[in-house]
């Protein structure tokens, strides 16, 4: 009984550090799981509730869920008191706000659960194939792409997207984390940096190189066409119960995030840019190489 009680206690506590949106995802692939143990369908599902069954989809890709809904679900798949309670506990935190002059708020809507995911994840995975990674990248060159833009950016507009950029990489400091990234060889090539600045950028990836909870591998170009080369995305891995993953696909001027079913694909892509990709002492070797040129 005491070991029962111990776990609930552990699960109600996990959630409270998670952003609101990946609650909600954990909460969506809890309702799946605990519905196929069950052994029913999202047909029988949704007839408990008197909706459609693209309702329960949605409710199981992360949508959120009412209380009165939520209660309704697990006495349909007759939950532990562990479940009861874990499932009330995401459904409860993953609709309180944001408070007030939380650091997401410094950005743009469509970035704020980017910003909340970063430092709250168990394992970040990016690939990048012309530009490095925010996390990785100096003021210099955050400076330039910011000069790059069109219409063109304010002098303000500039320092304030540069500052907010360099204060988001204090998540690297947490060894509780790990944060992979594989780059594609033309991020060292298309630069917006004079090569004196370039050097310290790629220096830098060395230096970053050597923290233990830090992966760097480059893409040469001798290796060819590789899959998914062009596209640039961040899986952020989470270990919750159940495990959920959260892919934020780069765009033009936003980012979207995949659905949940895309997730196991991208996971799948980014073993194969893996084993694409140099490795760890290749890669050193390829920087080093690469700032002695410049």
């Amino acid at each position: 009984m005491r070991e029962q009680e111990d776990v609930v206690t552990e699960r109600m506590e996990q959630p409270q550090h998670l952003p609101a949106a990946v609650m909600k995802i954990v909460l969506g692939s809890l309702l799946e799981r605990r519905r196929n143990e069950a052994g029913k369908t999202q047909g029988e599902a949704a007839q408990s509730l008197a909706c459609g069954q693209s309702k329960i989809a949605y409710i199981e890709g992360g949508g959120g869920i009412k209380l009165a809904e939520l209660n309704v679900l697990l006495e349909l798949y007759q939950a532990s008191e562990a479940d009861l309670a874990y499932a009330r506990s995401l459904q409860a935190e993953s609709n309180k706000r944001a408070k007030r002059g939380a650091f997401s708020t410094r950005f743009k809507q469509q970035l704020r659960l980017l910003i909340d995911v970063e430092p709250t994840c168990n394992r970040l995975f990016c690939h990048r194939s012309t530009v490095i990674p925010g996390l990785l990248q100096t003021e210099a060159y955050s400076r330039a792409q910011g000069r790059c833009w069109r219409p063109s950016l304010s002098t303000e507009e500039i320092d304030r997207d540069t500052a907010n950029r360099l204060a988001r990489q204090y998540v690297l400091d947490n060894e509780d984390q790990h944060f992979w990234f594989i780059m594609d060889e033309a991020v060292l090539h298309r630069t917006p940096l004079p090569p004196g600045e370039m050097k310290a950028q790629v220096l830098h990836l060395v230096d970053v190189l050597d923290r233990p909870n830090v992966e760097i591998q480059l893409v040469p170009f001798d290796v060819g066409y590789y899959m998914g080369q062009g596209h640039d995305y961040t899986v952020f891995q989470y270990e919750t119960e159940p495990s959920v993953s959260v892919v934020y696909l780069e765009r033009y001027n936003k980012g979207e995030y995949a659905e949940a079913k895309e997730t196991k694909g991208y996971l799948e892509l980014f073993d194969q840019q893996k084993a694409a990709a140099a490795g760890q002492e290749r890669t050193r070797h390829r920087l080093l190489e690469f700032a002695a040129s410049l």
